[in-house]
């Protein structure tokens, strides 16, 4: 079966395929350029997502996923959570793990949505971990620089690639059963 993939990132993409592999599910590119939609203003990662694969879903009129990503500090009440994106793009994660004392407990939450028309389903899964201080790894970006995954002595930008993936596999093979069993 394949399935709309409504992202820009060729990563990403090529990252959720690599989950999927066996799954009975492949993810494709749009067949034209998307434009990046506005987001809408929630602390629900859900909501955020499900308002994403409507608009989506709007202009390609056809079955697709798409799916969103955080980063949430414990210490900090969840922040930056859905806001992420914008709290990298304005403070950096440098700042951030600035703004840490001793709690440096944290989660990456993903949240897919698919949606066909009819019907909208949500997945979501948490990577637990903690930021460290100071940045390790070449293999990612951001605050993968600074994620240490519970139960691995590494950050996730020190992973290789197929450790990374078996760190995101659980939500898109969930999405996946679930389709086979529609």
């Amino acid at each position: 079966m394949n399935i709309t993939y409504a992202t820009t990132n060729k990563y990403k993409l090529a990252g959720a395929n690599q989950a999927l592999l066996g799954a009975g599910l492949t993810l494709t590119a749009p067949d034209r350029e998307l434009p990046d939609v506005p987001e809408i203003q929630s602390d629900s990662q859900e909501e955020v997502s499900i308002d994403k694969a409507q608009k989506y879903y709007k202009l390609l009129k056809s079955p697709l996923v798409v799916m969103d990503s955080g980063l949430f500090i414990k210490s900090l009440k969840g922040f930056p959570g859905v806001y992420t994106k914008y709290a990298l793009d304005t403070i950096g994660i440098e700042n951030i793990v600035k703004l840490l004392k001793d709690d440096r407990g944290a989660y990456t939450q993903r949240t897919v949505t698919y949606i066909d028309g009819l019907e909208i389903k949500t997945f979501t899964y948490k990577v637990h971990g903690e930021l460290l201080s100071e940045p390790r790894g070449e293999n990612g970006r951001d605050y993968d620089k600074y994620f240490k995954v519970d139960g691995a002595n590494k950050t996730i930008a020190e992973m290789s690639d197929d450790e990374k993936t078996d760190v995101i596999a659980v939500v898109w093979k969930e999405l996946a059963q679930w389709l086979q069993q529609k």
